[in-house]
């Protein structure tokens, strides 16, 4: 039964072949390609997305992209499984403060389920908030929770609790970031938060699904069930080069979704694949096994197994 599922191996590994791509190809690709982002996050309904824009408009240019509260970046396997109850139902999305400065615009909330729980991540390093719109090109969400950043280490948060204060508005100092530490140290800014009242969320009757966002369907906004893994992914997984094959797998998706090459955007991931793969050979020959090779193992094994019982005697 095993020799039969290792030679079922090469038909399930289409996508290995990519692993024996050209040196030179390869290498025309971006070596410092990041691995594709995934989140959990709670997707905004379109209605009420554009309820949201129309009550704070952009500020940095207008933008077509899904309103998203992003809960957790790349959620390890067992963070996964601890959202896997919740991937899919509805979410509340309550509005508490808008917060901006020189580069980027956010809408600061409160995220529950229906019935009121909670559905916050506990490690959360900042608040949960909604990017409306930014100056940041490819930072992106990334600079808006370095503007929260900023905002808790200069204690200016804390305006958000008290009943008698609704705006807080002047400089934040020169920072250095822990969240985009590479672009640091970020520039002294001109910043803003602004309370907004209950009456004013509840009127924008904000809702979303809570998804990952290699599973979300912007069309339709629907969070897709998760596929069936296939053999070859599951082998791949168990052996010791797991982690780096989740990340090629993740890039190969983003690039399908997106419409991406995938030699330009994930070289980095497949040269990080391959080496590990040829590192480990104990477990991943099976790969460049032939079926006749398998046959040949399976029929030396009772010739070994005699011959070591005809020495025993």
């Amino acid at each position: 039964m095993a020799s039969r599922a290792l030679r079922l191996l090469p038909s399930l590994a289409a996508p290995a072949a990519l692993l024996s791509l050209s040196s030179a190809r390869l290498e025309a690709a971006e070596p410092s390609a990041a691995p594709a982002v995934d989140f959990v996050g709670v997707f905004v309904e379109k209605e009420a997305a554009a309820r949201l824009r129309q009550q704070f408009p952009s500020k940095f240019g207008v933008s077509d992209e899904p309103l998203v509260v992003v809960l957790r970046f790349q959620p390890s396997a067992e963070e996964q499984e601890a959202f896997a109850p919740i991937l899919g139902r509805a979410a509340k999305l309550h509005v508490k403060a808008v917060a901006e400065d020189d580069h980027a615009q956010t809408v600061l909330v409160a995220v529950t389920t229906e019935t009121g729980e909670s559905l916050e991540y506990e490690g959360a390093a900042e608040p949960a908030h909604i990017t409306l719109s930014t100056s940041a090109g490819g930072l992106s969400a990334g600079y808006s929770s370095v503007l929260l950043e900023r905002l808790r280490a200069s204690d200016k948060l804390q305006y958000l609790l008290q009943e008698d204060a609704a705006e807080w508005e002047g400089e934040l100092p020169v920072f250095e970031s822990k969240h985009l530490p590479l672009f640091s140290p970020f520039p002294a800014v001109e910043a803003k938060v602004s309370k907004v009242d209950a009456k004013q969320s509840e009127q924008l009757d904000l809702k979303g699904t809570v998804c990952l966002s290699s599973r979300f369907d912007t069309a339709t906004g629907e969070c897709l069930a998760p596929k069936a893994e296939c053999g070859f992914c599951k082998f791949m997984k168990a052996g010791p080069c797991g982690k780096e094959f989740t990340a090629w797998e993740a890039c190969l998706d983003q690039c399908k979704k997106s419409g991406d090459d995938f030699i330009e955007k994930c070289g980095a991931q497949t040269l990080a694949l391959r080496d590990c793969v040829d590192a480990n050979p104990e477990y991943y020959h099976v790969l460049n096994d032939s079926p006749e090779d398998e046959e040949k193992k399976e029929d030396a094994t009772p010739e070994t197994n005699a011959n070591a019982k005809t020495e025993d005697k």
